[in-house]
């Protein structure tokens, strides 16, 4: 894949997955500008609160206010966010899906206060892909990078990336799966 002129990468996946350490490590390899896509959700106001408290972001509303900021912003841009692959396809010019295994990610999110439901479900999510197929439903299987922060350092998975980018490494989704393991737990 041609590396286009301008980049705006969008990083995403489950909570504790690395996204927001990754994305300020990419930004330095590119000497991008860091947009977090949570700030931007909760200074705009476009979302609503359900009856558990949780924010329910109105998509439509964040993807063309998202235009209308990208337009003013120059040069590279990392967007970090949880939902950052809803982002538009014809802006985002790649998609990176960062993965860990749901024992670790347990470990993470606790440590972050997650419990019940709320943890639960975020594991499921990890088990079952969720974030990845959307990636790929919504930006197409050449634009999606998968990469596994398990084990890894922030730094090798930048890099890792970024040989990806000029087709010196395979991050193509779909290698990663913890279904079978997380349903034996």
């Amino acid at each position: 894949m041609k590396t286009p002129r301008r980049l705006v990468i969008a990083v995403t996946g489950t909570p504790g997955t690395g996204k927001t350490t990754f994305s300020r490590a990419l930004c330095r390899h590119l000497s991008a500008e860091l947009f977090d896509l949570n700030q931007f959700i909760d200074s705009t106001g476009i979302y609503r609160l359900d009856d558990e408290g949780t924010k329910v972001v109105d998509i439509r509303k964040m993807r063309s206010g998202f235009r209308k900021t990208i337009r003013d912003l120059q040069g590279h841009v990392i967007v970090d966010g949880l939902l950052s692959h809803f982002l538009p396809s014809d802006v985002i010019t790649h998609v990176v899906v960062l993965r860990a295994h749901p024992r670790v990610l347990e470990k993470r999110l606790k440590r972050r206060g997650f419990e019940g439901k709320k943890l639960e479900d975020n594991l499921e999510a990890e088990a079952l892909d969720v974030v990845l197929w959307e990636a790929v439903e919504n930006h197409g299987v050449l634009k999606v990078y998968e990469i596994d922060t398990t084990k890894a350092s922030v730094e090798r998975c930048a890099r890792d990336f970024m040989s990806a980018m000029v087709g010196k490494k395979d991050l193509r989704p779909g290698k990663i799966s913890w279904l079978e393991e997380y349903f034996q737990l």
